[in-house]
């Protein structure tokens, strides 16, 4: 059986402070700043106010290998 990824598109504030512990106006400053920075990358592309594309957010910040790494057991 194949695993569906059932997370939705867009990160919000809350999962951006528990993945870095931060306080939420930090986690508001720190997906201003990706999304200006994917803005500048592309400038076509869309973006949300208090919210970062899942793909950008992962691969800017190295989440996804984070979550995977606590899924395997490794540190």
């Amino acid at each position: 059986m194949v695993q569906v990824d059932t997370k939705p598109m867009y990160v919000g504030v809350a999962e951006v402070q528990r993945d870095w512990g931060l306080s939420r106006s930090s986690a508001y400053s720190l997906i201003k700043r990706l999304s200006a920075r994917m803005q500048q990358e592309n400038p076509n592309l869309i973006v949300l106010a208090g919210k970062i594309n899942r793909i950008y957010y992962e691969e800017a910040c190295g989440v996804h290998m984070k979550s995977q790494q606590k899924e395997k057991g490794e540190k």
